[in-house]
């Protein structure tokens, strides 16, 4: 029977257990001062040997640290870590009654983020050594979905709906990843803008399928214009067209123009055939960072603040498209990125 007790600080029990985890043994004066500058810990007994381990260190005031969660490997899918995170979490809860804002932190160990999840945990990502987190049970997590490998058509359905809802999604193109939304609701792209921190005076482009699509948010198309749809389209090629009265001006910031494209991409393409209005769309990146190739480069700044994050593996071209614009049948660079032009 697995027993927890509170507040052990035996040094040679703790070394005991670090050796059968793997972490090594430790030296008895350095883990002496660790124990007794522990503020708070839990141990797991099955018959007076350890078998689990978890402690909290901190100043008890602005930060707290949970720290050394470890379960004997003869010991594993017992609900042990959870039984021992669960106290933990329990005294943390103490800690914020007095102080509501102290911050939580926590060093996943590689891969073992979806565990700490559960307990309210979200994730600061550091490149080979899993995530850092930190606790904010009070927010809500963004569905992830990974279509990698093939895209899940009761998830599909579930994006199609939560766009039509006013929702918002980040998703893969064919140049960069893309935060999106419906583009004619007002309300999703005010979220939008907020999301990203993007200033209201930078407009936001659309994405769509098809040409007819594209004459739902400008239909004064010249042959110029036509063709370079007709020729660049699906691509990397963004085109700045006289928009309609329907677009609202707060995705314009108040231009007569729209920047619309047809991505090359199977997972943004069976969205936007799925739906029956184009999707505003910006890089899926805080305003001054740079582009997102891969969900890693982007998640933690927007995991909990968009309803759904799509993950399709790095882009294919991971560089933003190019934009041009028509002045008197001349096509005028505005932005060079992966596709050239022959004007």
């Amino acid at each position: 029977m697995i027993t927890y007790v509170e507040n052990v600080k035996d040094v040679k029990e703790f070394n005991s257990l670090t050796e059968r985890v793997g972490w090594g043994r430790r030296k008895e004066d350095l883990v002496r001062v660790a124990l007794d500058k522990t503020l708070y810990s839990v141990s797991a007994y099955d018959y007076g040997k350890i078998v689990g381990y978890g402690r909290i260190i901190g100043d008890e005031t602005i930060f707290l640290y949970i720290q050394d969660i470890m379960v004997d490997p003869d010991y594993q899918n017992q609900k042990i870590g959870t039984n021992i995170m669960n106290n933990l979490i329990e005294q943390i809860e103490k800690y914020r009654e007095i102080n509501p804002n102290i911050r939580v932190y926590l060093g996943a160990d590689y891969n073992k983020e979806d565990f700490y999840r559960k307990f309210g945990f979200k994730t600061r990502n550091e490149v080979h050594l899993g995530a850092g987190m930190i606790y904010k049970p009070e927010l809500k997590e963004s569905k992830l979905y990974n279509w990698e490998e093939e895209i899940d058509e009761e998830e599909l359905e579930n994006v199609i709906k939560t766009l039509d809802n006013g929702g918002v999604i980040i998703f893969p193109t064919d140049t960069v990843y893309g935060i999106g939304c419906n583009c004619f609701d007002e309300r999703a792209i005010k979220k939008l803008f907020e999301i990203k921190n993007r200033a209201r005076y930078k407009p936001i482009n659309v994405l769509t399928d098809s040409f007819e699509k594209i004459k739902m948010v400008s239909s004064n198309i010249n042959n110029t214009e036509k063709e370079l749809i007709k020729t660049y389209m699906p691509g990397a090629l963004t085109v700045i067209l006289d928009k309609n009265e329907e677009v609202p001006d707060i995705l314009t910031s108040g231009l007569p123009t729209i920047g619309v494209r047809i991505p090359n991409d199977k997972i943004a393409l069976e969205i936007l055939r799925r739906i029956n209005y184009p999707l505003a769309t910006t890089s899926a990146n805080i305003s001054g960072n740079p582009d997102g190739i891969k969900i890693d480069d982007f998640v933690n700044e927007f995991d909990g603040k968009v309803d759904i994050i799509i993950d399709g593996g790095t882009t294919k071209l991971q560089k933003s498209s190019t934009i041009v614009r028509v002045e008197n049948d001349c096509i005028e660079l505005i932005r060079q990125g992966t596709v050239n032009i022959e004007k």
